[in-house]
C-alpha cells in the first residue's frame, strides 16, 4: 500500500513538472536588413490571441510561449516583410527582416476606401505621424508647410490661437471659400484640423486632382485633406502610456527699426525749422518742450525713453504643452485615449490662448464579419487679448474699431516727454500732446490694452462611429455616421479707461454663434480577383449631410463702472440685440466607384458622384460629377525589370469635374431685411428687399486634367515623382452690379465666369546614406503654378452683365493715415487673379516745401491722371509663381537632427508699412523709421516706389533629438521603454530681399489684405522648445 502511493506521487510530480517544463520564455533582438534596431515591432506567438509583445529601444523582446516545440513567433513592422520563425525550444531567438516596398505598399486614404500607393491612379499626397511629431505645436496644419508639392500652409498672424490657410494648387474662386474640405475619420468637416492633437493622428492624404476628389462632387474643387486617426495597437492586452511635454519661450521674429528719443527730438527740431511760419516763435515753443538744442546731445543722448513697441509687444514669453496618452489593445479590441493642454502667452500684453484637448477612439474586431469603430474628440480653446478685434474687419457685427492692436497706433506715442518731467509720467495715462485723426486725446496703448478686451471661447465636440460587416466573400457593407457641435462665445468689452470708455461710456457685448452638423454614409463594396490576372473593385454609396447655424448676439452700453464687466448686462443700456440669419442646409448624395487592374500594370478607375443641395437654385438643385483616371506600372513590365535600373516606375493621367458649394444656405433666394422709414413725423419700421432671387445658381464646378509620372531607383532610395495639372473653373459665382430696374436690387449673386489654374509639381526623396549609425534622408518639392482670370460677363435672363474693367481687391485705406490714390491690388481679366496696378514712380522731387514727394510718369502722354485705366500700369502679382518645399534628416547612433524649408517666388508685396512710416507728414504724431528724416518723403500716394520682391526661403524648425540609452540605467529600464529629449526652434530664420518685417504676408486669400504689407495683423515670433517623451 505505502508503496502504491509513492509511485503515485513520484508520477504526479512528473507530470506536474511537464506541465510547467511546457512554457517557455523566449528573448531576442529584431534588426533591419540594414544592422538598425527594430524600435516598436510587434512580436506575436502565430494562431494564439492575447500573446504578443513590442521590441524596445534597442530592438530587444521577451515573450512567453506555451509550446516550445511547436509554436511560431510571428515578427512584423511597417516597411518590413513579416518573418514567422519556429521556437523549437530555443531560449533567444535573433532575427534579421528584410526591407518591404514600403512605398508601394504603404495605404492611401482616397475617400470612402483606402488602396495601396502602387494602385493610385490619381494625385494624392500623405504624410504620417512621426513627421508631424518633429514640429512642437498645438495646431497639426503647421507641421505640414513645405512637405506637399502644390499644398500651401498660410501663416501670416502670429496672434495666439491664430488658424492657418491651406491651398491645394492654389484658388479656383473669387468670392467663395477656397478652403479644401477636411474628412476626418470618414467625418467631413469644412473647419480645418485646428480642433485636432497632433499626436493623435496616424495619417493625412491630400487628394489633388479631380480624379481623386470626385468622389467628394460639391465639396471637392479646393481638394480634400484626408485625416485617419490613432485607434491604438495590439499589445498582448498592457497598455502603453506616453507622456510628452515640451517648453518654450517666444520673442518677436524682427521689429521695426524706429528713432531713438534722441533721433526723435533731432527730427523734430529739423522739422520744426523748416515747416515754421514765425521761426522765432516756433523754436521757443520747441525749447520750452526740449530744452536747447546745444543741450541736444547731453540730455538725449543716453535717454532710453518709452519703448512702446518693445513695452507692448516685445516681451519674451512662454509657451507650454503637455499630453497623457494611453493605447493598447488585442486581437479583438485597440483603443487609444489622450488628454492635452496647450498654453500661448502672446508677444502682445494681455494676449495669450489656452487650449484643451480629449480624444478617445477605439477599433474593435465583433467576429469575423463584424468590426466597429468609434472616436470622440472634445477641444476647447480660449483666446484672450486687447484690441483682437480691431482690425477693421468689424468680425461678428461689432461696428467697434478697436485701436490697440495696430501698429500704426502703438506708434502714435512719443518716446520721451521732453526736459519738463520724466518719461515715465507718460505710462501714466493721456498724452496731452498728441490726438488722433478726429481732434481725441489720445490714451497710451498699455492702458488700452488693459482696458479693451476681446475673449473668444471656442467648444468643439465631434462624435463618430463606423461599423463594417463582410456579407459574403469579396461583398462588405460600410456605415460611417457622426455629428460635430460647436459653440463659439466672443465677449468685447471696454472699460472705462479704455479709448472709446472715455468718449462714448463703458460698452460691452457678447456674440454667441452655434453650429452644428450630422453625416451618415453608406456604402457597399464589392472586391474580386478573377483568374490572377483581373481584379475589380465596385463601390455604390450614399450620404447624407445636414449643418445648421445660430446667432444670438446682446450688448449693452452706458455701464456705471467696469467692476463686474459682462457679468451683469442689465445695468447697461440696450445697444445691440440681434439674431442673425439662422441657416441650414442640407446635401443628399449617391456615388459610385469601379477600380480595375489587370495583371498588376494596367490601372483603370472611374467615378461619378450626383449631389443634391439645399443651396442652389430650383433649376439646378441637382450637381454631376464624373472622373476617369488610368495608370501604367510600367515597372512591372519583363522589358524593363531586364534593365534592372527602375524599382518602380509608373505613369499616371486622368480626367474630372469637381464642385464649390462654399455658398450662404439661402443666396438663391429673395431675401428681406429690416428698416426704419420716416412716415410723416414718425418713424415706422418696416421690411426690404436685400437680395434679387436666382433660382439657376449653381455650383462653381472645377474640371481638371492631371497626368504624371513616378519613378524609383535603387531601392527606391532615390525618388521622383511629377505632376502637370491644368483646370478650369467654370460658372464662377460673383457679385454683379446691376441696373435697377429692370432688377429689383443692384446686386446679384450668378454664375457667369471662369478662371484657369495650371502648373507642374515636382518631388524628389533621395536616401543617399543608410547605415547603422548613420542615414541621411532629403525629401524637396517644388511647384510652378500659374493662375488667369478668363471672363467676368455674360448673359443672364436676356440681360447682359458683367464686372468692372478695373476691380479693387485691397488697398491702404483704414490702416494709418494714408492719402491721395490708396488702391494697390486688382482684380483684372485677362491677368493673374490680385495684381499690383499703380502709377509707376520715376523717383523722388522737391515738393517746393522742404520735402520730396513721388514724381508719377505719366504713361498715356496726356498728363498725370491716376483714375483706373489711365496713368496706371500692371506692376506684378500678388500670389507666388513657385512654392518650394524641403525637409532634410539626419541621423548619427542617438542623435538625430531635422530641418524644414519652404520658400515662395516670383510675386511681389506692396510694402504699406515703409509707405506710412517713411512719410515724415505723420511726424511727430508717430514716430517713423530710422531712414525717414534723411529722405524727407511727405506724400503719401501709392504708387509702386514702395512694391518689392517677395521672394523668400524661410527655415520653419530645425530640431535636434537624442533617444536617451536607458538600457544604460538599472532603474529607470524597469519602468521606461523610450525616453527622448528634443530641441527645437521654430520660424528659425528667413533669407529675403524684402525690407518689411516679414516677407510671408497673405499672399492667396482675395481679401482686403492680399499682397499688402500694412501690419494691421499680430507680428510673428521665434520659439525656442526644449521637448520630452516618455513611453512607459
Amino acid at each position: 500500500m505505502m508503496k502504491s502511493r509513492i509511485i503515485c506521487i513520484l508520477l504526479l510530480l512528473v507530470g506536474v513538472s511537464g506541465i510547467y517544463a511546457q512554457s517557455l520564455t523566449v528573448t531576442g533582438k529584431v534588426v533591419d536588413n540594414e544592422g538598425l534596431e527594430v524600435i516598436g515591432g510587434n512580436v506575436t506567438v502565430k494562431g494564439k490571441q492575447n500573446t504578443g509583445t513590442i521590441t524596445d529601444i534597442n530592438g530587444k523582446y521577451t515573450i512567453t510561449v506555451s509550446d516550445p516545440q511547436k509554436d511560431v513567433l510571428v515578427f512584423s513592422f511597417i516597411g518590413l516583410e513579416n518573418m514567422e520563425v519556429p521556437v523549437k525550444g530555443r531560449k533567444q531567438i535573433d532575427v534579421t527582416m528584410k526591407a518591404a516596398s514600403v512605398l508601394l505598399d504603404e495605404v492611401v486614404a482616397i475617400g470612402y476606401a483606402t488602396v495601396k500607393r502602387k494602385d493610385l491612379t490619381g494625385s494624392v499626397a500623405s504624410v504620417r505621424s512621426d513627421d508631424l511629431l518633429k514640429v512642437p505645436s498645438s495646431d497639426v496644419t503647421q507641421a505640414l508647410a513645405g512637405r506637399m508639392a502644390g499644398v500651401q500652409i498660410i501663416q501670416t498672424d502670429g496672434q495666439p490661437g491664430a488658424t492657418m490657410s491651406v491651398r491645394v494648387r492654389g484658388g479656383i474662386s473669387i468670392t467663395q471659400s477656397n478652403e479644401p474640405l477636411y474628412i476626418i475619420d470618414g467625418f467631413p468637416t469644412e473647419d480645418g484640423m485646428s480642433s485636432l492633437d497632433p499626436a493623435d493622428i496616424e495619417s493625412i492624404d491630400v487628394l489633388k486632382d479631380a480624379s481623386a476628389t470626385a468622389i467628394y462632387g460639391a465639396r471637392g474643387a479646393n481638394g480634400v485633406v484626408v485625416i485617419t486617426t490613432k485607434s491604438g495597437a495590439k499589445s498582448e492586452g498592457k497598455a502603453t502610456l506616453t507622456f510628452d511635454s515640451y517648453v518654450g519661450v517666444r520673442t518677436l521674429a524682427k521689429r521695426l527699426d524706429v528713432l531713438s528719443v534722441e533721433e526723435f527730438v533731432l527730427a523734430d527740431y529739423e522739422r520744426t525749422l523748416g515747416d515754421a511760419t514765425d521761426p522765432e516763435e516756433s523754436m521757443r515753443s520747441w525749447q520750452n518742450r526740449y530744452g536747447g538744442f546745444v543741450d541736444l546731445h547731453e540730455n538725449y543722448g543716453n535717454r532710453k525713453g518709452i519703448d512702446w513697441l518693445d513695452r507692448t509687444m516685445g516681451r519674451t514669453t512662454v509657451t507650454q504643452n503637455y499630453r497623457v496618452g494611453v493605447n493598447g489593445g488585442n486581437d479583438k479590441l485597440n483603443y487609444n485615449m489622450s488628454y492635452g493642454y496647450f498654453k500661448d502667452e502672446g508677444a502682445m500684453v494681455y494676449s495669450g490662448s489656452d487650449k484643451h484637448n480629449i480624444a478617445l477612439s477605439v477599433k474593435s474586431e465583433v467576429n469575423k464579419r463584424l468590426s466597429v469603430t468609434g472616436r470622440i474628440n472634445f477641444d476647447y480653446l480660449k483666446v484672450y487679448g486687447a484690441g483682437v478685434a480691431g482690425n477693421g474687419t468689424n468680425e461678428g457685427g461689432s461696428n467697434v474699431d478697436a485701436k490697440f492692436n495696430k501698429m500704426v497706433q502703438i506708434l502714435q506715442y512719443r518716446p520721451t516727454i521732453g526736459i519738463r518731467g520724466n518719461d515715465s509720467d507718460l505710462l501714466a495715462g493721456e498724452d496731452p500732446v498728441l490726438s488722433d485723426a478726429d481732434g481725441n486725446v489720445m490714451q497710451n496703448p498699455l492702458i488700452a490694452a488693459a482696458e479693451e478686451k476681446d475673449n473668444k471661447e471656442t467648444r468643439t465636440l465631434q462624435a463618430n462611429g463606423g461599423l463594417t460587416f463582410k456579407i459574403i466573400k469579396g461583398l462588405t457593407f460600410r456605415n460611417n455616421t457622426g455629428m460635430r457641435y460647436q459653440l463659439y462665445r466672443r465677449e468685447l468689452f471696454y472699460g472705462d479707461q479704455s479709448i472709446m470708455g472715455r468718449r462714448n461710456g463703458i460698452y460691452g457685448s457678447i456674440r454667441n454663434t452655434e453650429t452644428g452638423s450630422f453625416q451618415t454614409s453608406n456604402v457597399l463594396t464589392y472586391d474580386k480577383r478573377f483568374q490572377k490576372k483581373h481584379k475589380v473593385v465596385v463601390q455604390l454609396g450614399q450620404e447624407f449631410v445636414k449643418r445648421w447655424t445660430r446667432v444670438l448676439e446682446s450688448g449693452v452700453s452706458g455701464l456705471p463702472t467696469d467692476e463686474f464687466i459682462l457679468g451683469d448686462m442689465s445695468l447697461g443700456t440696450p445697444s445691440v440685440a440681434s439674431s442673425d440669419e439662422n441657416y441650414d442646409d442640407n446635401l443628399l448624395s449617391f456615388f459610385a466607384r469601379l477600380n480595375y487592374d489587370f495583371t498588376d500594370k494596367y490601372l483603370f478607375s472611374a467615378t461619378f458622384r450626383a449631389d443634391g443641395s439645399s443651396k442652389f437654385g430650383k433649376n439646378n438643385k441637382w450637381g454631376y460629377f464624373p472622373a476617369v483616371s488610368a495608370a501604367w506600372r510600367v515597372g512591372e513590365e519583363d522589358f524593363i525589370k531586364k534593365l534592372n535600373v527602375f524599382s518602380d516606375l509608373k505613369f499616371r493621367i486622368g480626367y474630372g469635374l469637381a464642385g464649390n458649394n462654399r455658398i450662404g444656405s439661402y443666396n438663391s433666394l429673395a431675401l428681406m431685411s429690416s428698416i426704419i422709414t420716416a412716415m410723416g413725423d414718425q418713424l415706422t419700421p418696416g421690411y426690404a428687399s436685400k437680395q434679387i432671387p436666382n433660382p439657376d445658381l449653381k455650383w462653381e464646378v472645377k474640371h481638371t486634367f492631371n497626368a504624371g509620372f513616378d519613378v524609383g531607383f535603387y531601392g527606391n532610395r532615390l525618388l521622383l515623382s511629377v505632376n502637370y495639372y491644368n483646370s478650369k473653373t467654370t460658372d464662377m459665382l460673383y457679385n454683379y452690379r446691376v441696373s435697377v430696374p429692370p432688377f429689383t436690387y443692384n446686386t446679384l449673386l450668378a454664375n457667369i465666369g471662369s478662371m484657369r489654374n495650371s502648373g507642374t509639381e515636382i518631388s524628389v526623396g533621395i536616401t543617399p546614406l543608410k547605415t547603422k549609425d548613420m542615414e541621411l534622408n532629403i525629401n524637396a518639392n517644388i511647384t510652378f503654378q500659374k493662375n488667369k482670370l478668363l471672363s467676368l460677363n455674360g448673359m443672364y435672363n436676356g440681360e447682359y452683365i458683367s464686372a468692372s474693367e478695373y476691380t479693387v481687391i485691397a488697398g491702404l485705406d483704414g490702416a494709418g493715415f494714408h492719402g491721395g490714390y490708396n488702391n494697390i491690388v486688382y482684380q483684372i481679366v485677362g491677368q493673374p487673379l490680385g495684381v499690383f496696378y499703380l502709377p509707376h514712380c520715376t523717383g523722388l522731387v522737391p515738393d517746393g516745401n522742404g520735402g520730396y514727394k513721388y514724381e508719377i510718369a505719366d504713361l498715356n502722354g496726356g498728363g498725370v491722371n491716376l483714375e483706373d485705366g489711365e496713368d496706371r500700369y500692371v506692376a506684378g502679382q500678388a500670389m507666388p509663381k513657385t512654392l518650394l518645399g524641403s525637409n532634410i534628416s539626419f541621423r548619427y547612433k542617438r542623435f538625430d537632427v531635422s530641418l524644414q524649408i519652404n520658400g515662395a517666388f516670383g510675386h511681389k508685396i506692396y510694402n504699406g508699412t515703409s509707405l506710412t512710416y517713411m512719410n515724415m507728414n505723420i511726424f511727430p504724431d508717430y514716430n517713423v523709421m530710422k531712414k525717414a528724416p534723411k529722405q524727407n518723403i511727405k506724400d503719401q500716394t501709392a504708387t509702386d516706389y514702395w512694391l518689392e520682391k517677395g521672394d523668400y526661403v524661410n527655415f520653419d524648425y530645425v530640431t535636434l533629438g537624442w533617444n536617451v540609452p536607458i538600457e544604460k540605467v538599472q532603474k529607470l529600464k524597469k519602468y521606461v521603454r523610450s525616453l527622448r529629449l528634443a530641441f527645437t526652434v521654430n520660424n528659425l530664420a528667413t533669407i529675403s530681399g524684402y525690407s518689411g518685417l516679414s516677407p510671408m504676408i497673405n499672399s492667396s486669400t482675395v481679401n482686403s489684405t492680399l499682397g499688402v504689407d500694412d501690419k494691421r495683423g499680430y507680428p510673428l515670433a521665434r520659439t525656442y522648445t526644449l521637448g520630452l517623451s516618455i513611453n512607459f
